[in-house]
Order: structure tokens, then sequence, then C-alpha cells
């Protein structure tokens, strides 16, 4: 039974399933740069290590008519996601955890498919200890941020 360390992220109406090796850095919350003209998820960008990452909210690019809001800005905050793509534009993006994400290691095992059809944002949704998580499509994330940056 091999296991992979995996951060539970705590969105706002569920969480999602990120393995360790995507997840660049993790760090406080902190005031976004607004961008003009730009889609309701698209919430801003943050400036990381010299670099301008987009933020996403997961939540408003998986449900249209989603609002954002923090539930405490104080516990909040960002994961800095390394993109998967070979785009030179996008090396890392980033979305909001509501609280610190939890480090475990997961094994196939402690995941039961729920059998619901996934969200356009999500490959599977999954049942992990008392709550169904999704587990992030992050290309289409990915994708959804490049058609932006590129329009």
């Amino acid at each position: 039974m091999s296991s992979i360390p995996t951060y539970v992220i705590s969105m706002q109406k569920q969480g999602i399933l990120l393995p360790q090796a995507a997840v660049a850095e993790i760090i406080p919350y902190e005031p976004l740069q607004r961008v003009e003209g730009t889609p309701d998820w698209f919430l801003g960008l943050l400036g990381w290590r010299g670099v301008q990452v987009p933020v996403a909210s997961f939540e408003m690019l998986t449900v249209e008519r989603a609002s954002f809001s923090l539930v405490s800005v104080s516990s909040a905050c960002l994961v800095i996601i390394k993109a998967l793509g070979d785009q030179a534009e996008l090396s890392y993006f980033a979305t909001v955890a509501q609280t610190q994400p939890r480090l475990v290691e997961l094994s196939e095992e402690m995941l039961i498919v729920t059998g619901e059809t996934p969200a356009r944002t999500e490959t599977d949704r999954v049942r992990f200890e008392d709550a169904v998580i999704s587990i992030p499509d992050l290309d289409y994330v990915e994708a959804s941020i490049l058609e932006f940056m590129d329009s």
C-alpha cells in the first residue's frame, strides 16, 4: 500500500486534494493586485518571489454565479501551484484556502469514489474521512487562466 503526501485544502464549500509535489509554497493570505476587466473567478495577481502569479477562485471557476468570500483573513492562505504545462507565460498560479492546508499521507484505499458527475474543474469527487472532496483538474484551471491571459 503506497501513499502520496497530499494536501487537504479547505475551500468555501468543500475541499480539494493536491499532491504535495504540485504545491510550490503555502503563504499567509495577502491582498492581491486587482486587474480591471477580469472574470469573477480571477481574483487578482500575487507578487511572489519576483513573479506575478495569477490567483483563481476554484469555486467561482467551478460554479457559475458563485461568490467569493473569506471566512477569516487571519486564517486564509494562498496556495501557490506549479503549472503543469510548458507555457513560459505561466509557471505558477494560486488559489485561496480558507484555512492552513493539512498534509496527509494519502493512499488509494482511503478514498471512496462518490459516483457523482465531476464539475468542469474536477477530475473526480471522492469521500475522504467525513467529507466529499474534489480532485481538481489542474489542466482545466491552468487552461482557463491561459485563455484569459491570452485574450
